[in-house]
């Protein structure tokens, strides 16, 4: 393979001039030398070392992203949205599934704070992350969901509790006569935020409402639901706060003998492409992924720890289809 020693020989530069081609500097280099250099390097199809010029310039070119579950097509589309606008800026995504284990998402962190990223694109597990190490690393990061004001990290996000109150508000519409909740756990993000948009939603209603919880899986939600939609509290229909446990209480209805929605209706949160393609199709509020992942990258390629906190509010669309809607 051949090195910057050989192209400069046959440039019949130095091997400083070589490298103030490739890495624009720090220093001038003329006309006719840097025709010399690129000529011989085309020759001797030479490639500069990428880990070489990104350290020289105190950067990797690399984004770290943690999601908290790789197999939840939300987080899969996310992640590839966010490869493809990295790739845009000429950076490397590395990624961290937590697979829903807080401790992992510590890992995660520490372990890209060893690997010298440039940057973290957090989607946390917990309301309240634990990003002590992103900070005394003078780590930059976005998280993809609320953070609470004492956070010193950028957020993009929607408005969950808008969100909760819409999908909640289309549920009451069509004159369903109790509605029920089927919220994340306790401490997980947008748990709050869900519950006080449905609450506000149905607040003055006639409607009797029901709330229970479970894990952001398909099997949990319809573990959940199956005993739900058994119960005497059974809700006519249900918010469920993502798709995953959306196609959840799709699978419980179906397993009870349930039609959807004549029997149970069910709205969701996430807007994924596998929900278009469910039986029947989810009704869900749509989250703009591709909008989301670009601003982040855009945010984070060339900032520092320096950098004022950035907080945007993106806008979402309800998608209403025959999981919700006869």
């Amino acid at each position: 393979m051949p090195t910057a020693r050989d192209v400069a020989k046959l440039a019949g530069t130095s091997n400083a001039v070589v490298s103030y081609v490739f890495n624009n500097g720090p220093r001038a280099v003329s006309a006719d030398a840097r025709e010399r250099v690129l000529r011989a390097a085309r020759e001797l199809d030479y490639k500069p070392n990428a880990l070489a010029r990104a350290l020289s310039a105190g950067k990797t070119r690399s984004i770290g992203l943690i999601v908290p579950d790789i197999a939840n097509p939300f987080f899969a589309e996310l992640a590839r949205a966010v490869e493809v606008a990295a790739a845009a800026r000429d950076h490397l995504l590395l990624i961290g599934d937590s697979a829903t284990v807080a401790e992992h998402e510590r890992r995660h962190i520490e372990s890209f704070i060893e690997r010298q990223v440039d940057s973290l694109i957090l989607i946390s597990l917990l309301d309240e992350p634990d990003l002590k190490a992103a900070h005394l690393a003078r780590l930059p990061v976005v998280a993809l969901h609320p953070l609470s004001e004492g956070q010193l990290a950028s957020s993009l996000t929607i408005d969950y509790e808008h969100a909760a109150y819409i999908a909640t508000h289309h549920l009451l519409e069509q004159g369903y006569a109790s509605i029920g909740l089927l919220n994340g756990p306790v401490d997980s993000v947008g748990t709050r935020q869900h519950a006080a948009g449905f609450a506000r939603a149905v607040a003055g209603s006639a409607v009797r409402v029901a709330e229970r919880s479970s894990a952001i899986s398909r099997a949990a939600a319809a573990e959940a639901s199956i005993e739900w939609l058994r119960s005497p509290d059974a809700p006519r229909a249900i918010y469920a706060t993502t798709d995953e446990q959306g196609q959840g209480v799709l699978f419980a209805a179906y397993s009870l003998g349930l039609r959807v929605p004549e029997d149970v209706a069910v709205v969701s949160v996430d807007g994924t492409e596998a929900g278009a393609y469910s039986v029947p199709p989810l009704s869900s509020i749509s989250q703009p992924t591709q909008a989301i992942a670009r601003r982040a990258v855009e945010i984070l390629v060339d900032r520092t720890a320096d950098d004022p906190i950035v907080n945007e509010i993106f806008n979402f669309e309800l998608i209403v289809r025959k999981s919700s809607k006869a």
